[in-house]
This record gives structure tokens, sequence and C-alpha cells, in this order.
């Protein structure tokens, strides 16, 4: 089984998703399954060089709603097991760090998306910074000059460009956004129960008609 994972670094919900995730996965006990990780991008216009998150939470949604955010992103990371340090973020474009992931190995992406989600929510690094994503690649056990020089020679922009652009075409409008072998969709940081009831949901409906056919 497939899980497509639509998501963006920056979104706390897709932290607390992956979390989720990952706790279903712990639990289920049937065929392999593999998460595919989608880009997505939240927000288009961001500082390059990056803006406290606070500073940017108040524009976007005005200041007396920010604390309230704040605490409730803490109190559902909390029950997920992942903690967040809003005070030290810096919010900056996400693109770079969406083509990092495209450019490392298949099985390295995972590893990158949680150094990344650690950089942004626990470091206060700029995952904008080409700096900051070679030191991510270098944590999970990559050649950080050779990441850092394929990044800076644009490699993989059209390619993640083509992929956040098929999000949209897809219909994706918020994340995190599950997809279960192009059957099932799941919208939202969903609790494990729910993301484990979809995958078995979509294991059950994908052979259910061959059961059906072998008792013919």
């Amino acid at each position: 089984m497939n899980i497509d994972v639509y998501h963006d670094i920056p979104c706390p919900w897709c932290r607390i998703g992956k979390a989720n995730l990952e706790t279903a996965l712990q639990q289920w006990d049937g065929e392999p399954v593999m998460v595919t990780w989608r880009p997505f991008l939240l927000d288009q216009d961001v500082p390059t060089a990056g803006t406290p998150l606070r500073d940017f939470y108040r524009i976007k949604f005005g200041a007396e709603n920010v604390e309230p955010m704040f605490e409730r992103m803490r109190a559902a990371g909390h029950r997920a097991g992942v903690a967040f340090d809003f005070e030290d973020a810096i919010r900056a474009p996400s693109v770079d760090a969406h083509r990092l992931i495209w450019l490392v190995p298949d099985e390295a992406r995972t590893s990158i998306v949680d150094g990344l989600q650690r950089a942004y929510f626990n470091q206060g690094k700029n995952v904008g910074d080409l700096d900051t994503l070679a030191d991510v690649a270098a944590a999970a056990g990559l050649d950080r000059e050779e990441m850092l020089a394929r990044l800076q020679s644009g490699e993989g922009s059209a390619e993640t460009a083509e992929a956040i652009e098929n999000a949209y075409r897809v219909g994706v409008t918020g994340v995190p956004f599950f997809v279960f072998d192009d059957r099932y969709a799941l919208s939202g940081a969903q609790p494990p129960e729910m993301i484990l009831a979809a995958i078995r949901q979509t294991v059950r409906d994908r052979t259910t008609p061959e059961r059906q056919r072998d008792e013919r």
C-alpha cells in the first residue's frame, strides 16, 4: 500500500499528522506500507530572509489570535508526542526544503522530513537557507557538501514546482492531506485510530472483489 502525504514543513498540523500516522503504522500488522511525501505550499508570498513566526501569524491571523493558536497547537502536539517552540521559529519560504526532500534517496526522505520539522519547530532554524538544509541532510547521514552543491545548482527546481502544482490540480486545498492507494483520502491531522481505520478499509475494499470471485 502507498500513502501519499501532502504536507508543508512550517505546518504544525502536518507534524502532528505525521506523528499520528507513525503511531497508526506501529499498530498496523498487515501488508507493507510505503509513505510518499508530496509538497504543498501553505503560503506563496513569504519573505525570503524569513520572519519570526509570531510576527508572521500576527499579520496573517491577527495579534489577538496568535497565543490561543499556539496553545491549541502545543496541546495537540503534546497528545501526539511532539513539542513545539513557536517563540524561536522563523517563517521562511519552504520550496527549497521540499526540493531537498525530492533530491535525497527514497529511503532517506522520512528522515529528512523529521530533520526539517525539528529544525523549524525546535531549533529556530531558517529552513529556506541552503546551509541549514545541507546541515539537515548531513544529520540524516548524507554528504553535506554534495547536497549543498546540488541545492545551489537548482537541481530539482522544475520537478518540485511541478509536484506542487500537481497538488493544486488534484484538489488539495489544505494539509496534511492523506491519500490511501489513490482510493480514499483524509484531510487534517486525524488521530491514529482514524488513519488506521482508513488503512484497513483500503485493504479490505481492494481485496473484497477478489474474495467474491474466488467464492463464485
